[in-house]
């Protein structure tokens, strides 16, 4: 009888530690999953590239994208306009293919809105300038990068 009370009670102990153990996994896949979609990865890195103002103007650019540990869309914009400049997206959205996202100019008193469509190993789009609080683009351009080799390397 004793045999069969252990039997029993180390069953239940082992069975409770089991479904214990895949609950915590398939938590941990959901979040996973959640953070970053495979389909993110291919936007993840550093893109190089150019813009050209309507003016006529070309200059370098460069984007480095990134997710964070929440799954949030960070990214850096290095470009040249009197000067080399580093910009944080003060937002960034990629979805369904497309970037969105906007950041500051160096003086602060412009914001730059982007807006992009990402076609394999590269991506297009548009670029306007209107001073912070108004909807007047006072200037605006197209910008195209592609995805720089050693960012492909490293996923």
């Amino acid at each position: 009888m004793r045999s069969k009370l252990f039997l029993v009670s180390s069953l239940t102990i082992a069975l409770a530690w089991i479904v214990q153990s895949s609950l915590m996994a398939a938590e941990n896949l959901g979040t996973a999953w959640q953070g970053s979609g495979s389909d993110d990865n291919k936007y993840v890195g550093l893109w190089d590239g150019s813009y050209s103002a309507d003016t006529g103007r070309t200059a370098k650019l460069s984007y480095t994208l990134s997710k964070d540990e929440k799954g949030q869309w960070r990214g850096t914009v290095k470009y040249t306009e009197k000067g080399e400049h580093t910009a944080e997206f003060t937002s960034l959205q990629i979805a369904d293919g497309k970037l969105k996202g906007k950041l500051e100019s160096p003086n602060g008193q412009d914001e730059i809105t982007m807006e992009g469509q990402f076609q394999g190993e590269k991506l297009e789009g548009t670029y306007a300038i209107s001073p912070k609080g108004s909807t007047e683009v006072i200037a605006k351009g197209t910008w195209k990068v592609a995805k720089s080799a050693s960012a492909k390397t490293e996923q």
